[in-house]
């Protein structure tokens, strides 16, 4: 059977794509592959190994080292502990605590997230640093949401700022 100049560029294309397609697709799959079982490998190898102990029980040392950095207690109600420690950060920005809700708890994803709502009464600038010093407080969590609301009191004749706020704080299941 003879070949043409037709036949010859068709065949020289085919292989050019299957080059194209094992450079691209093919290769990078079976490099996955070749990872994954090193690693279902190495996972069945070291769970029985007294190294991975030690590496952990390190590890959790240097993770109580920076815990006692931050001077984090642990408790067991942190609820209480939020409460005390808006207690106090109000009371020298001479705001009020105006209400403190339920923690909302949600499970999701191997991870519990409460969440924690509260309302503060004062000035803008006493919310804004109590605000501040509870975000850069990692013990108390991450504040999600804030609504400042201001209303007047007619019986007094005053203005007066509301701020509601939605920390969240996340734990592992």
């Amino acid at each position: 059977m003879k070949l043409n100049k037709r036949n010859k560029l068709l065949v020289i294309g085919f292989c050019i794509v299957l080059y194209i397609c094992y450079s691209f697709a093919i290769s990078n799959t079976i490099q996955y592959y070749r990872e994954y079982k090193n690693k279902q490998e190495e996972i069945a190898a070291d769970s029985n190994m007294p190294n991975l102990i030690a590496q952990l029980v390190q590890k959790e040392k240097q993770l109580d080292q920076i815990l006692d950095n931050y001077d984090v207690k642990i408790s067991e109600s942190f609820q209480n502990d939020l409460l005390k420690q808006l207690t106090s950060y109000s009371d020298s920005y001479h705001l009020k605590i105006v209400d403190f809700k339920e923690p909302h708890i949600n499970l999701q994803k191997g991870f519990n997230t409460t969440s924690y709502t509260f309302s503060l009464e004062g000035s803008f600038n006493g919310c804004l640093a109590l605000l501040n010093k509870v975000e850069n407080n990692p013990m108390l969590g991450n504040i999600k949401h804030l609504n400042f609301v201001k209303k007047r009191n007619y019986k007094t004749n005053t203005d007066q700022l509301f701020v509601e706020v939605i920390m969240q704080k996340n734990k592992g299941v």
